[in-house]
């Protein structure tokens, strides 16, 4: 093990008043999309209740009444939150604002399993009550909607997709799936709902009774719907076709990484800034219908963009045979993980294997120089090390502390003989914003060591590498 330090603080920036009014102005803002979504999503919720309420449920005469007034409920309430979760994974400028694509993706992911339960809750009461009103059992009930009411046996169909959606979604199946594979069965999400669309105007009664609930869901539909056309459809395709991305060349580096430059015009208007990422796809043969998250690894200087890709699976080592012209579309750029989320004095940027390249870019942006600047690198060995040259250029540059924690894994997120806590680091830890990107149970360490020593809870930012 090795915990070598390089750089000085000598370039060092203080903070001005300018400087702490904006980004007192920043976080103010920050709050404010935060608390809006919250609330618009409980107030989506909470509308569908009340009209839902106001369509005569309560009005039972028979206790197969409950049973299918509770069936509609539980549908309604999965619809809000399958429709909350396309908004959440359309990546809209509000939803970036609010709380960024990693947490956005975590709470979709959240919401997956409560979805699934209330809509087969739904189908299995509504079957068991309508087939109570018919004479029929359940089975025959089944049987008679496959052969006699098409919107229902839709919606069965759409169940059947969330159902193979879901069970590929445990963490368990993931985990032993390329990403590839499991992203392509997850698109069978937006088919379900599609599918299901029909019966829900057609045979709910809550629109029967209500026109006011029927604009109303259809509203939600257009949002939804709308927001992942717009921001995961048509923009990225315009935006390839405005500003001509392509590959303009590659460097394969010795410890297996490449780095892809992408070229265009008037990249500048896509204000990307250090930190961010873009969903990648390139227009190749073998990798046209796969699209991939990675970080930039070079500032943005408004004529090219930077990736540094390790080959990790299929696509990613397919990408050190990329030439030179390839088209390129790209969705972004996104993520909190930039200088613009900074709340405290002082800045660290800790990161672990490939995760290192957002930090390399944020290191290069000329705000690290506000306030004092410190740069963890945490890798096996120097030569498993991304762009290890580059930082220390950077660090001498930009006046950063640089250290490499390197060697064999220790109880936590250093090593066996090497620091135990950031705080042994960087005295003033408490004082600071800590960037972190990594592997997923390295970054939960790193975050808990930073809480235990004081950082605040949103000067903390993780960009974890997981799916």
């Amino acid at each position: 093990m090795s915990t070598t330090s390089v750089g000085t603080i000598s370039n060092e920036r203080r903070l001005g008043f300018a400087e702490y009014i904006e980004r007192g102005r920043r976080a103010r803002r920050h709050s404010l999309w935060m608390d809006s979504l919250l609330a618009a999503a409980w107030l989506v919720t909470v509308a569908g209740i009340a009209l839902f309420l106001a369509s005569g449920a309560m009005a039972w005469t028979a206790p197969v009444d409950a049973v299918n007034a509770l069936g509609r409920f539980t549908g309604l309430v999965g619809t809000a939150l399958i429709l909350i979760q396309m908004t959440l994974a359309s990546r809209a400028p509000w939803v970036e604002r609010a709380v960024g694509h990693d947490r956005a993706m975590k709470i979709h992911g959240s919401l997956g399993e409560p979805v699934f339960y209330l809509l087969v809750t739904h189908a299995a009461l509504l079957t068991v009550g309508q087939g109570a009103i018919a004479g029929r059992g359940p089975l025959d009930q089944t049987s008679w909607y496959l052969a006699h009411n098409r919107d229902v046996a839709l919606s069965i169909l759409a169940l059947a997709l969330l159902l193979i959606v879901g069970l590929t979604s445990i963490a368990a199946v993931r985990r032993k799936w390329p990403y590839e594979t499991w992203h392509a069965i997850h698109l069978f999400t937006y088919v379900a709902v599609a599918i299901a669309i029909p019966h829900q105007f057609a045979t709910g009664s809550t629109f029967a009774m209500n026109s006011l609930a029927t604009y109303f869901w259809a509203g939600l539909y257009v949002v939804a719907v709308g927001s992942m056309v717009i921001w995961r459809m048509w923009l990225p395709l315009y935006r390839s076709v405005h500003h001509r991305l392509r590959v303009m060349h590659l460097d394969r580096h010795d410890d297996g990484t490449v780095s892809v430059t992408i070229g265009g015009r008037d990249l500048d208007f896509w204000y990307a800034r250090g930190g961010q990422f873009f969903i990648w796809r390139f227009l190749t043969k073998d990798l046209w219908a796969t699209a991939h998250p990675y970080s930039l690894s070079r500032a943005p200087d408004g004529h090219s963009l930077r990736i540094t890709v390790k080959p990790l699976g299929d696509d990613s080592a397919a990408l050190r045979n990329l030439r030179p012209g390839v088209r390129v579309i790209a969705e972004g750029p996104l993520g909190r993980f930039h200088h613009d989320a900074r709340v405290g004095r002082g800045l660290v940027l800790i990161g672990a294997g490939v995760g290192i390249t957002p930090i390399r870019a944020m290191l290069e942006d000329d705000k690290a120089q506000l306030g004092h600047c410190t740069v963890i690198l945490r890798a096996s060995s120097h030569l498993d090390a991304p762009l290890l040259e580059e930082f220390r250029v950077l660090a001498a540059e930009q006046g950063a502390a640089l250290y490499e924690v390197v060697g064999p894994r220790g109880h936590g997120w250093s090593t066996a003989d090497g620091p135990q806590s950031l705080a042994q680091i960087v005295p003033q830890l408490s004082t600071c914003d800590v960037f972190v990107c990594g592997p997923e149970k390295w970054t939960a360490q790193v975050k808990a060591d930073a809480r235990q020593h004081g950082v605040p809870e949103n000067a903390i930012h993780a960009e974890e590498f997981a799916w």
